[in-house]
C-alpha cells in the first residue's frame, strides 16, 4: 500500500494559509507516516526545506510550468495509482483517482464575493463541487467551513471530517533585544500596527489604511503590511497618500520567519480586516507569538479568537477607527488581549493536527484493502 501525496503547496516561500498548512501536516507524515509516501511536485528536484524521507517512500518530480495538477499530476495517477491519494488544496486531478482524501480550507469566494472576479468565483465553485462529489474523505479546518460547505454546496456534514489546524512552527522566540534589532534594520523603531499577509484582495487592506488615516487623531502608529506583492503594494501606497497617511504605511514583500517573529514581538496589534477567512490562521498565528489581535467579527477568525480578540463589525469604518485609538492608547487592553490570545492559541496543535491526519488516512487505506479483497 501507498499514500500519493500533492505536495506542490508545501516548502514554498509564499507563505499562505495552504502553505502552512500543507507544510506542516506533510512534515509531520514524514515522521511517522501511516504507509509509504509517493510524493508528487512539480519541480525538477526535491523542495531544499522538505524532511529526509523514510525508507520505501520517495519523491516523485513531475515538472511542467503550467497546469501540473490537470495534466501531470493526472497523467501520473492515472498510470501509477496509488492506494489513496491526499490532497491538502481542494483541487483533485481530473479522470479517474482511487480513493482520495482531500481538504478544503474554505469558501471565501462565496462570502466575499466582492473580492474575486468573475471567472475566479465559478473556477473556484468547480473545484470545490468537484472534490466533494469524488473525494472519499473531505477535511476542514472548521466548523464555520463545515458549516458553509453545507448551507452553499449541499454536503453531507458526516462526510466532512474536523481536523483544525495551528500556528506555524517555524517562527523563533527572539529576545527584545535581538527582536529590537531585526525592526532597527527594517527602518521599523516607532508604535505600528501589522498586517499579515497582502497578497488578495479579500485581505481588504486598502479598507486598514483608509481607517488608520480616519484615526490620525487618537492613532499616530505606522502599518507595516507583509507579503504584499508589487500589484497590492502600488494601491496600499495609493490608498495610503489619500489618506493622508505618506510614509506612515510600509509594505513588506515575503518576510523570513524570523523578521515575522520579530514584527509580532513589537507590534501594538495584528490587524486582520479580512472580508472572510474560512479557518483564521491569521489570527491563531498572531495569538501564539503573542501580539494581541483586532479583527473582523466573521468566519473562521470569530471562531478561532473565542473572546481573546477584539472584534469589529465587518466594515464598519466608526468601530475599527475606535477599537485602532484603544489599543494605541491603552495598554492594559493590550497585555489582556496577549494573555487571552496566549492561551487561546495553545488549544491548537500540529501534533494534534498530523495525528488526526494519519489516523484518517490510515482508516483510508483500510476501506482501499477491504474493497481489494
Amino acid at each position: 500500500m501507498v499514500i500519493g501525496v500533492d505536495a506542490s503547496r508545501a516548502w514554498g516561500t509564499a507563505g499562505s494559509g495552504i502553505n502552512v498548512y500543507a507544510t506542516e501536516v506533510l512534515g509531520g507524515l514524514i515522521a511517522d507516516p501511516p504507509a509509504p509516501l509517493r510524493l508528487y511536485w512539480p519541480h525538477r528536484r526535491p523542495p531544499a526545506g522538505a524532511p529526509p524521507l523514510p525508507l520505501a517512500s520517495g519523491w516523485r518530480c513531475l515538472p511542467l510550468p503550467r497546469a501540473w495538477t490537470r495534466l501531470r499530476l493526472r497523467l501520473e495517477v492515472a498510470r501509477h495509482p496509488p492506494t489513496v491519494l491526499f490532497v491538502p488544496a481542494y483541487r483533485l486531478p481530473p479522470g479517474r483517482l482511487p480513493r482520495a482524501v482531500v481538504t478544503i480550507q474554505g469558501v471565501e469566494h462565496r462570502l466575499a464575493p466582492d473580492a474575486y472576479s468573475a471567472r475566479e468565483r465559478a473556477a473556484l465553485d468547480r473545484f470545490v463541487t468537484d472534490s466533494l462529489g469524488r473525494a472519499t474523505a473531505v477535511i476542514v479546518p472548521s466548523e464555520t467551513t463545515r458549516a458553509d460547505l453545507v448551507h452553499h454546496f449541499g454536503a453531507e456534514p458526516g462526510r466532512l471530517t474536523l481536523i483544525p489546524h495551528a500556528a506555524r512552527t517555524d517562527l523563533p522566540t527572539l529576545d527584545p533585544a535581538a527582536a529590537a534589532a531585526v525592526r532597527h534594520r527594517l527602518g521599523i523603531d516607532g508604535p505600528y500596527l501589522l498586517a499579515v499577509g497582502g497578497h488578495h484582495r479579500r485581505k481588504n487592506l486598502t479598507f486598514l489604511v483608509e481607517v488608520l488615516g480616519a484615526a490620525a487623531g487618537g492613532c499616530s502608529a505606522r502599518l507595516v503590511c507583509t507579503a504584499v506583492p508589487e500589484p497590492r503594494r502600488r494601491e496600499l501606497q495609493v490608498a495610503a497618500r489619500a489618506a493622508g497617511l505618506g510614509d506612515r504605511v510600509r509594505c513588506l514583500p515575503h518576510t523570513s520567519p524570523e523578521t515575522l517573529a520579530a514584527l509580532y514581538a513589537g507590534a501594538l496589534a495584528v490587524a486582520i480586516p479580512s472580508l472572510y477567512e474560512g479557518f483564521g490562521l491569521p489570527a491563531l498565528e498572531a495569538m501564539a507569538a503573542g501580539a494581541p489581535v483586532l479583527a473582523n467579527d466573521t468566519g473562521g477568525v470569530r471562531e478561532i479568537a473565542l473572546g481573546a480578540a477584539l472584534l469589529v463589525p465587518v466594515l464598519d469604518r466608526d468601530g475599527w477607527r475606535d477599537a485602532l485609538c484603544r489599543l494605541a492608547s491603552d495598554p492594559e487592553l493590550r497585555s489582556h488581549l496577549r494573555a487571552l490570545g496566549l492561551r487561546r492559541a495553545a488549544r491548537y496543535s500540529w501534533t494534534a493536527s498530523v495525528a488526526a491526519h494519519r489516523a484518517l488516512l490510515r482508516r483510508e487505506l483500510d476501506a482501499a484493502g477491504d474493497r481489494r479483497s
